[in-house]
């Protein structure tokens, strides 16, 4: 069994303001925005600092990352990843957790 935690960066713009298809932006909508991504940087930066301190590794990103994804080998069910984000006092309603089967077939030698 293995866990991810995910913690999300930004997302496209537009997915997150009308803007497709205009051609004049709501300055004041963008005001808003910029003091919303002040304040959620700031939270998932802690978030990641906490897990960083604490031996979670990150995997590589690449491209269009929209999310950063970390593990910890020892966490390896979902009770054990929500027990330790709550230890190290994440809300584990800022982060997805996912949990799946291992693949055995990906260790077997060739």
């Amino acid at each position: 069994m293995s866990i991810s935690i995910e913690v999300d960066l930004w997302t496209k713009p537009s997915w997150m303001m009308n803007i497709e298809g205009k051609n004049k932006i709501n300055v004041k909508k963008l005001k808003e925005m910029s003091n919303w991504f002040k304040e959620y940087l700031s939270k998932i930066s802690e978030i990641i600092d906490k897990l960083q301190k604490n031996n979670w590794g990150m995997v590589e990103g690449y491209g269009a990352t929209y999310s950063l994804s970390f593990y910890k080998e020892e966490v390896n069910t979902e009770k054990n990843a929500k027990a330790e984000l709550k230890k190290l006092g994440i809300n584990s309603k800022d982060v997805s957790i996912f949990e799946w089967e291992d693949d055995e077939e990906d260790f077997e030698d060739e």
